[in-house]
């Protein structure tokens, strides 16, 4: 429950940002110093005339004006969203020394540490122009490198505290954290916004709660049981421990990884995946205040919708694929490819769709935003499932190739799609949209003509073919090669 506490503050932490930009703003930044006004009154408009698409408001007629007063041009955006992810990419690198030489425990509360502060001078960094965009850059860059060391931390720590048949359930329930992260940070920063003292709420506020974690991080989680015998029982200590296997993984043929086929479909749909995740969670704010024309409450809970959708069709997903295999409803590689398919052409689908959609349509638009966001769910089943059973041996290898490259999507999404929405016109977001699309086709495609769940005859370990081990490799870091500690979005 720790973990998953700190995966969910240290999450409203990242994305509060992506919805208090649309309060923070002026209008005339949201669509690059290029506005356009209303025929019908002299108030700044930045995408549609109200005539055309009426303000949508939840509440009643409450409605707050964005009293936003910073200029940040989109290229100024793209790099401020892209920093934070830069800053992930550059954690992976030093996560393994950093978990060797002072412990996961102290690497995640001193990120933390790191977010808290960032997070409580990020509203006078932001409007500080002396020095223009760089010093906010660098702060979300800091930020970003603190939560960089988050997952690799949990890893470990998941490995440590709980026996091989607990531990993917102990790994679901702290990822949860994630999506509850989004779901909260997207209507309660809309909320924030709205109160007196205006936007910075929304980073004090968030701050505090990462003072909670790091205190209750730092009184009540250890690095294994090992170094908490006060308060474990011996039957406790022995139970956690007790399957616990010490031997060491093999050396990763990186060669062969790199000659797969299968592997490289692996890694493109994790690109792909990371690349519309990212780049949504990052965006669609803006995609509401734009395009839709909603109020600060009606985006809020609008683009909290969708990411609680994700979290229920996870499950979905995780299910059907479960009981298919178990009531042998098709062959174990019909299935995978069945749920990576799906999420590949069912979000390439619904984001060909949106391309055609305005506020005129809100509904439709809304409805195609959350399909696109549950149909995200089907890559679980999917891909993740050939990444620990193609080769229980190499497992380690292949999770940490993938995760590399869904990294790399994770830092460039932000940047591509803010250079894409310069003035935020239907036109500018239907390049955004056709681009996710025609990645999730040809990932899909290559998946599908590639992707398997079927060992490979070069791993080195072919006693290991029960997915049983194979994910229980995946998890254990007592398995797990230094390569595999990168982070990423699920």
């Amino acid at each position: 429950m720790a973990v998953a506490l700190a995966l969910t503050i240290e999450g409203l932490m990242r994305s509060n940002l992506n919805m208090a930009i649309v309060c923070m703003l002026n209008s005339t930044a949201l669509t690059d110093g290029k506005p356009m006004i209303s025929a019908t009154s002299s108030r700044l408009n930045t995408s549609f005339n109200e005539e055309k698409c009426p303000l949508l408001t939840f509440g009643g007629n409450k409605t707050v004006e964005h009293r936003g007063t910073i200029y940040w041009t989109s290229h100024d955006r793209a790099i401020i969203f892209a920093a934070f992810y830069v800053g992930g990419l550059v954690a992976t690198l030093c996560s393994e020394f950093l978990n060797r030489y002072i412990g996961p425990t102290r690497t995640v509360f001193y990120g933390a540490v790191v977010n808290v502060l960032g997070t409580f001078v990020t509203p006078f960094v932001a409007s500080t122009t002396n020095f223009g965009t760089m010093p906010i850059m660098f702060l979300r860059f800091l930020m970003g490198f603190g939560q960089g060391v988050l997952w690799p931390c949990m890893l470990v720590l998941v490995s440590q505290w709980f026996p091989a048949n607990e531990k993917s359930t102990a790994l679901a329930i702290a990822t949860t954290g994630n999506q509850l992260s989004v779901v909260i940070a997207m209507f309660a920063t809309a909320e924030l916004c709205q109160l007196p003292l205006g936007w910075p709420m929304a980073f004090h506020t968030y701050a505090v709660f990462g003072i909670v974690l790091c205190v209750l991080w730092y009184i009540v989680v250890h690095d294994s049981p090992c170094h908490a015998e006060d308060v474990l029982s011996k039957e406790e200590l022995h139970y956690i421990t007790t399957e616990r296997s010490v031997k060491r993984p093999p050396k990763t043929r990186w060669l062969n990884l790199a000659k797969s086929p299968v592997v490289w479909s692996i890694a493109a749909s994790s690109f792909a995946h990371n690349y519309v995740t990212v780049g949504t969670i990052t965006y669609l704010p803006l995609y509401y205040k734009t395009i839709l024309n909603m109020s600060l409450t009606s985006n809020g809970v609008l683009s909290a919708l969708p990411f609680l959708l994700q979290l229920i069709s996870k499950v979905v997903y995780v299910g059907f694929a479960d009981i298919a295999r178990r009531r042998e409803w098709a062959s174990m590689d019909t299935i995978t490819k069945i749920c990576n398919s799906s999420a590949s052409f069912g979000i390439a689908i619904c984001f060909g769709l949106l391309c055609f959609a305005d506020c005129t349509q809100r509904g439709t638009a809304i409805f195609l935003v959350c399909m696109a966001m549950s149909f995200v769910s089907g890559y679980i089943p999917g891909y993740s499932t050939s990444v620990v059973t193609i080769a229980p041996a190499q497992t380690a290898g292949i999770a940490a190739f993938s995760r590399f490259w869904g990294q790399i999507a994770s830092s460039v999404a932000p940047y591509h799609i803010g250079a894409f929405t310069k003035q935020g016109t239907p036109a500018e977001w239907m390049a955004v949209f056709s681009t996710m699309g025609a990645i999730c086709i040809a990932t899909g495609v290559f998946f599908h003509c590639c992707g398997t769940v079927s060992l490979q005859n070069w791993d080195s370990d072919h006693s290991k073919a029960p997915i049983e081990i194979a994910r229980e490799e995946l998890i254990d870091s007592s398995k797990l090669d230094d390569s595999l500690r990168i982070t990423t979005v699920d």
